[in-house]
């Protein structure tokens, strides 16, 4: 039986209300020991959360459905969180999965 793990990975951020327009860019690669292509074990969210702790947004989900070999960029707009003082959080569910995120 699979053990279900949940490592949480967060930096916390500040986006000032005048900058022009804020995104959040990272590399990702995504391998995994699953052999599996159609059921989602292993998972990492890339969320943006309050100093609360609330979720306001989930920008994107992977898993080891999303097994690549190469690193790919991924950019986010984070226009809508201007001002605020935000926690950035990956949160990830499983052990098969290796993720490699290089911020940019």
């Amino acid at each position: 039986m699979a053990q279900r793990t949940l490592i949480l990975c967060y930096q916390q951020i500040t986006i000032p209300a005048n900058v022009a327009s804020a995104t959040l860019s990272f590399w990702v690669r995504i391998d995994t020991a699953e052999t599996t292509t159609t059921t989602q074990f292993d998972r990492l969210q890339v969320q943006i959360r309050n100093s609360s702790n609330t979720v306001l947004a989930t920008l994107a989900t992977y898993s080891n459905l999303d097994k690549n070999s190469s690193y790919v960029l991924k950019t986010f707009n984070l226009n809508a969180y201007r001002g605020q003082t935000d926690s950035r959080l990956l949160p990830w569910y499983g052990g098969l999965v290796t993720a490699n995120v290089v911020c940019d």
